[in-house]
């Protein structure tokens, strides 16, 4: 029946309009874009498919299968989150990460019950997306019985949107004695163990000098005849002393390394200038070199710390004669102080030398492009002590070094991830560095100044905190790659 009086009818319709143009108004006023609240809002449906319940004389245990159907009718992807299933012993929660999903021993009231929950239809385990439909199978066993024939209770599923901060809850109900017996359902195949295995090595020599390396690894050259080995001092253990009188240069000299004259080469160490009281009290710098002869330091490149001048500084010394460049900004050095620092060599092509770099951090550092009279192809890697004035000793201690090529010294790279992962990098007493995978399924994990990891570990834990891989080596460098398989 219409609106017969015309007036009536126009006041109607002036009405509706007002109603609408004040919705739109106040949508205005809160800043909320009509479309996107519709795109943004979750909708699901679901329903009870099927319920099977039985008794096992033999064990005494009640067995109980449910099978809700939910579907995805909205317009953003969903993640089940939760299950909250009900039964004649109360409510319970059950935490749903992956495909396949056991929890045994769960207290239900007075009832001890195993819970195995499968999935069915959904997207990487747990995802339903706009327009998917599955299926979610409880199976339950008790030592009490749960279930009450002509009873009615209900399943829960909890589902956040994927992107944004919303979530829908879905019930679904049924009545015991009432709804279809429920089919057999297999659980999945179980998915392949997952491991981490490392891909590559990028250190060609590492040493923490728990072991006198002297005469054995390594040489000193133009060194002070006191220079040599110290088992522990400054609260480190397995030091290498390397000392001068008079002004100078002296080197310790890795032996058995073949130094490539394409790509990268990094060299990574720990170091602290001595002063003591006597004699040690001279300033100088300290770092890293790259140098063409074994035994004699004529021509070479070297990076460091210099003490005097409270800068970063690169050398180049072609035909015995140097050429240093200090930073342009002030970098504080102290005696007795540990510091961290790599040196960087980079070929443009084989035996044609790009640049060279030294790192007092991942982010400070200091460069210099070589010109043609300033390439020289070094063979031989090793740690640098210099004296540039006075005549008193100057001294410094050296711990852990790694050599790396083609790879930062300070990265250790985890791949074949999912996105949200967490990968936990340890130590046998401490974290090292933790970092969550994004798009790329990667990490790097930070391990400046550390550069040498025993008795390392790696834990990968999914979105959920769930872990999933736990794995130990001998030694984790600075450099290496490691992935996720399974």
């Amino acid at each position: 029946m219409g609106i017969e009086h015309p007036i009536l009818g126009l006041m109607t319709f002036t009405l509706i309009a007002a109603m609408v143009v004040s919705a739109i108004v106040l949508l205005g006023m809160v800043g909320m874009n009509v479309q996107d609240y519709i795109l943004k809002t979750p909708v699901t449906e679901g329903y009870a498919t099927c319920f099977s319940q039985s008794f096992d004389s033999e064990t005494g245990r009640y067995k109980y299968n449910v099978s809700i159907a939910v579907a995805n009718s909205g317009r953003v992807d969903l993640r089940l989150e939760k299950l909250y299933v009900a039964t004649e012993k109360g409510l319970v929660e059950l935490t749903v990460a992956s495909q396949y999903t056991v929890r045994t021993g769960v207290t239900v009231g007075d009832a001890l019950v195993d819970f195995e929950i499968i999935l069915l239809g959904f997207t990487r385990d747990t995802e339903l997306w706009a327009g998917q439909r599955g299926l979610i199978r409880i199976n339950m066993v008790s030592d009490k019985e749960l279930y009450m024939t002509g009873g009615q209770y209900s399943v829960t599923a909890y589902l956040t949107t994927i992107g944004f901060e919303a979530f829908v809850v879905r019930e679904a109900r049924f009545k015991v004695g009432e709804i279809e017996e429920c089919p057999t359902v297999r659980p999945p195949s179980p998915a392949a163990p997952f491991n981490i295995v490392r891909v590559s090595r990028a250190a060609i020599y590492w040493d923490t000098f728990d072991t006198n390396p002297i005469g054995s690894r390594v040489t000193l050259v133009n060194c002070h005849p006191l220079s040599g080995y110290v088992g522990s001092d400054r609260g480190r253990s397995g030091l290498v002393l390397l000392r001068l009188q008079t002004t100078g240069e002296c080197a310790l000299i890795v032996q058995g390394v073949v130094l490539p004259n394409t790509g990268t080469i990094y060299v990574a160490f720990t170091s602290l200038l001595l002063q003591a009281d006597p004699p040690i009290r001279a300033t100088g710098r300290f770092g890293a070199i790259l140098v063409r002869d074994a035994t004699g330091l004529a021509n070479h490149y070297a990076g460091g710390f210099d003490e005097s001048a409270d800068r970063l500084f690169i050398r180049v010394k072609i035909g015995g004669i140097p050429s240093d460049t200090l930073s342009s900004f002030t970098y504080t050095v102290d005696f007795n102080k540990w510091y961290n620092g790599t040196l960087a060599l980079s070929y443009l092509l084989p035996n044609i030398p790009g640049y060279i770099a030294f790192y007092a951090s991942p982010t400070t550092y200091t460069f210099k492009s070589l010109s043609s009279t300033e390439w020289l192809t070094p063979l031989y890697v090793g740690l640098i002590l210099i004296k540039l004035v006075g005549t008193q000793h100057t001294g410094a201690y050296f711990d852990n070094m790694l050599v790396t090529v083609g790879e930062r010294p300070w990265i250790v790279r985890v791949e074949g991830l999912q996105p949200g992962w967490r990968v936990v990098l340890k130590s046998s007493s401490s974290v090292i560095d933790s970092r969550i995978a994004g798009l790329g399924g990667v990490v790097e994990l930070n391990v400046w100044g550390v550069w040498i990891i025993k008795d390392g570990r790696i834990e990968v834990y999914d979105s959920s905190n769930n872990l999933l891989i736990s794995r130990s080596f001998p030694e984790i460098l600075g450099g290496d790659v490691y992935r996720v398989t399974g």
